[in-house]
């Protein structure tokens, strides 16, 4: 049955600066409003502009709506498609594309410091992070990180880097399963959060802003 239990409590703003916001699944309903607002609010962008929020990535993706299934591949194929381009013209335009994977990220933990490397230890409130993995747990390459940092610098927002420690397990997000299924240059990147996966998450009410306009940034420009 596709029936489960979820809190009801409504998302509050926390801290004696009022900088928290605490609410059930930020992870990834955060992200999925700063882009949703990000693309209604970019004006005429230069391109094809496509949001695409998957079910299941929490279960692995498996199916017929998530990240590994066909439903991405075949829409942007009915959109070449109604624009009259051939096939041909479709690989080639998943070629010049480009995606943003944005999935929260683990932040610095006042009680847990040494589950980070220091050096790329996200924190609330300071950007959202641009995540590297060598091993493609996350997706971003050196011209995805490029373009995502020129997209930082147009809204004039502050990023971090995020670099899970080598002798942690490293979480993965449905970046690496999109640029495997359609070629298409792919960076991973998150805003910084507490508590994720619990019933109640927090992050920073000024990351989440800046998320959403490095996204209408990207989309326009």
């Amino acid at each position: 049955m596709d029936a489960q239990l979820f809190d009801v409590t409504p998302a509050a703003i926390l801290g004696r600066d009022q900088s928290l916001l605490t609410s059930g699944r930020l992870d990834n309903q955060a992200s999925c409003w700063a882009a949703i607002s990000a693309l209604i609010d970019s004006v005429q962008p230069k391109a094809t502009s496509v949001v695409v929020l998957f079910d299941h990535e929490e279960v692995g993706s498996s199916s017929a709506t998530g990240a590994a299934g066909p439903l991405l591949e075949h829409t942007l194929e009915r959109i070449a498609s109604a624009n009259k381009t051939e096939r041909v013209g479709f690989l080639e335009a998943l070629a010049n594309s480009n995606c943003i994977s944005a999935d929260n990220a683990h932040a610095l933990h006042h009680n847990y410091p040494e589950r980070h490397d220091q050096a790329h230890a996200p924190i609330i409130n300071m950007g959202p992070a641009l995540k590297l993995n060598s091993n493609q747990r996350y997706a971003t390459s050196s011209t995805s990180r490029a373009i995502f940092v020129r997209a930082c610098e147009t809204a004039k927002v502050a990023h971090q880097v995020f670099v899970s420690r080598n002798d942690m397990t490293c979480g993965t997000t449905i970046g690496p399963i999109t640029a495997t299924r359609l070629g298409i240059d792919t960076v991973d990147v998150g805003i910084p959060q507490l508590s994720m996966h619990s019933a109640r998450e927090v992050c920073g009410v000024k990351d989440l802003l800046s998320m959403q306009r490095v996204l209408k940034s990207y989309l326009t420009n």
